[in-house]
């Protein structure tokens, strides 16, 4: 390959991203820091429009199931009288 073909492939290879976060156990206990390894593909633009979507998707069921248990409470008040 030629020097065009090479910066294209080496601007589409994943770049390694070190990340710290707080480790902890079972009962809640920090055991201190770890190092962890992400990996950022920059073919990925539209990765967190769709994380985001699937936030909002379970933010609006999880409102739906809200409501359900709502109507059913008022079900059930509604029978006592």
């Amino acid at each position: 390959g030629d020097d065009t073909s090479i910066s294209n492939v080496e601007a589409r290879m994943p770049r390694r991203i070190k990340k710290k976060r707080m480790r902890v156990d079972d009962n809640g206990q920090e055991l201190g820091w770890e190092e962890v390894f992400d990996y950022h593909f920059p073919d990925d633009k539209d990765a967190a429009s769709s994380n985001l979507k699937l936030l909002e998707m379970a933010a609006k069921w999880k409102k739906q199931q809200e409501e359900q248990e709502d109507d059913d409470d008022s079900d059930l008040d509604s029978d006592d009288e």
